[in-house]
């Protein structure tokens, strides 16, 4: 996964100034490259625990509702553009963190005025209006034409809500045979909302639409996940490398090659950064490449696996020919173990969990209508390779694999070449063909090679996050500070390498990691959905958006929310448990 350099807690949602410029296939790359991370490592060591029917019925259901989860996050997105352009023009910038309880008044009061102009705009004698172009609007799909009246209605401006369009005077243009219609206005309000150019972090969504105690929640939730990325990134690279380049030395070759690690990421951390497209449609596809490996690889050692492809010149059958070291055939795993369930769904959830990246990634987008379809084709792509590599990778390994399934390719050598027994018991295999080695070396080191490039991203994330939780009124001018910035940045970078080199276990690592995703992913979006959708019925706004699809409701919003909060209850008394015993 690659974060965004924007995602960070304090910042605030101004219009952009640079050229919005991704288009629909880099934007997939982008998001490809989010979900594609080295979470999915451990699917194969989830799908083995939990049984590899129950676990694809999970992977398709996590899917499913994360996918409704980032029509969520889009929809709050355009609901706060429209409520943040409603209280500017009412001269109430920042009004839109306001909570519902002063909300309800300030609409009560509004509303009062907006009788009253009413009122009298119907007295008009004659009004006519010529249509005319204006620079804001809520962030419908079409600009909504504004009304120029005559004089009588000058008299009228300020009490004319701002929300409705400027009303100008236009004593030159009048035409008679046109009146102002409200009905007609009202119609066009209707319209659905689209998200914008100002860009809304999901930290800041918080705050406006669940207040300061969502703000810091949401917060602190992000502050653990991110921690726990940064840790599984450190373990990765140790383990990868330690089991390629085995360091012959009286100090754990893991635990070197992690410091190792720091002494390239830490450095990095302190500088500001960002991919380019090229960069990150290249390392889609490397990861592409990689998940073609990984579910190739074993199906053709499971065919050749068999004595039925060692047939000789005198029609005998010799003995199965290894892919994997001296494996033959598939270990095997469970259907259905519902006993490691509590294992599995973390997992999962940690692979697919990409919602911190929703907001930028809508932000950078040319066709914003379009971007929750991106999302969703590319979360369907993600569950059929994850599910794919998962099953294949989790039944023929079986109980022998690694947490990290990379490390599964050290000894493959595609049938080819010989093994040797040292004296010391050790074996290796020799003479084995190049290109079986090559796939070897990718397999196992790319992971490794591509963290050293998110760690660096995600600790810059960090960061600014814990800085924005520290000043969350003054984050735009700290964040400038250089010395301040770069003591948040090793606090982020620091911290996850110390806890790498005590806890190395990737399958620890993710699922107590996952739980916070679970809310990121699960809690969060629900409640934003709910309290957006309020916040605009209180001000009489159209609060429909282009992003609402299936699921897309209060009520299921509400089922989602539980579904969070009881599956991290429930996941985190049984590790706890399975912990103590």
């Amino acid at each position: 996964m690659v974060p965004s350099p924007d995602m960070d807690v304090g910042n605030a949602g101004g219009n952009g100034s640079h050229q919005r410029g991704l288009s629909p296939f880099v934007c997939a790359c982008f998001t490809f490259n989010y979900l594609l991370g080295t979470g999915f490592l451990t699917i194969p060591w989830a799908f083995e625990r939990a049984g590899l029917v129950l676990s694809t019925i999970g992977m398709i259901l996590v899917c499913f509702v994360a996918n409704m989860a980032s029509d969520y996050i889009l929809t709050a997105m355009a609901r706060a553009e429209a409520l943040t352009v409603y209280m500017e023009c009412h001269g109430m910038t920042g009004g839109e963190k306001m909570d519902l309880e002063e909300l309800s008044f300030f609409a009560k009061e509004n509303n009062s005025a907006l009788d009253e102009t009413t009122a009298l705009l119907r007295k008009i004698d004659s009004a006519t209006a010529t249509l005319v172009d204006h620079d804001h609007d809520y962030g419908f799909h079409e600009e909504i034409d504004t009304l120029n009246l005559t004089e009588h209605g000058s008299v009228m401006l300020e009490k004319v809500p701002a929300w409705k369009k400027e009303v100008t005077n236009a004593l030159s243009n009048v035409r008679r045979e046109e009146s102002f219609d409200s009905n007609d206005f009202d119609h066009k309000c209707n319209r659905k909302l689209l998200v914008k150019d100002r860009k809304f972090e999901l930290t800041e969504l918080c705050q406006i639409f669940l207040g300061d105690a969502g703000f810091k929640a949401y917060g602190i939730a992000v502050v653990l996940d991110i921690y726990g990325f940064l840790w599984a990134y450190s373990s990765v690279f140790g383990s990868a490398m330690a089991h390629t380049f085995p360091i012959e030395s009286e100090f754990d070759s893991y635990q070197l090659y992690v410091l190792l690690f720091a002494v390239f990421v830490v450095p990095m951390s302190f500088l500001e950064l960002s991919e380019q497209a090229a960069v990150q449609i290249f390392l889609s596809g490397c990861r592409i490449v990689m998940v073609l490996l990984m579910i190739c690889t074993p199906l053709v050692a499971m065919a050749y696996g068999s004595s039925a492809h060692t047939r000789h010149a005198h029609h005998h059958y010799g003995p199965p020919i290894s892919h994997f070291d001296s494996q033959t055939k598939p270990v095997g795993a469970p259907s259905v173990d519902l006993s490691n369930i509590h294992e599995m769904i973390p997992v999962i959830v940690f692979a697919v969990l990409f919602h911190q990246a929703v907001p930028g990634l809508a932000d950078e987008m040319k066709q914003k209508s379009q971007v929750g379809n991106i999302f969703g084709y590319t979360l369907l792509l993600c569950a059929v390779a994850y599910s794919l590599i998962g099953i294949v990778v989790g039944w023929y390994f079986g109980d022998t694999n690694y947490e990290s399934a990379n490390l599964n390719w050290g000894e493959y050598h595609a049938g080819t070449g010989q093994l040797v027994i040292g004296d010391d018991g050790e074996h290796q295999w020799i003479h084995v063909v190049w290109w079986a080695q090559m796939i070897s070396f990718f397999v196992v080191l790319f992971p490794a090679i591509d963290v050293i490039s998110a760690f660096p991203l995600y600790a810059f994330v960090l960061g600014n996050s814990l800085m924005g939780l520290v000043y969350p009124d003054t984050i735009q001018q700290v964040q400038h500070n250089r010395r301040v910035a770069t003591g948040f940045r090793a606090l982020a970078a620091i911290p996850p390498i110390l806890g790498a080199l005590f806890v190395r276990n990737l399958g620890i690592i993710t699922d107590y990691s996952g739980l916070t995703g679970i809310a990121i992913a699960f809690c969060f979006p629900p409640l934003l959905y709910i309290y957006s959708e309020k916040k605009l019925k209180i001000l009489d706004m159209p609060f429909h958006t282009s992003y609402e699809r299936i699921g897309s409701s209060i009520c299921s919003a509400k089922i989602m929310f539980g579904f969070g909060v009881i599956t991290i209850i429930f996941c985190f008394i049984l590790l706890v448990i399975e912990e103590i015993n």
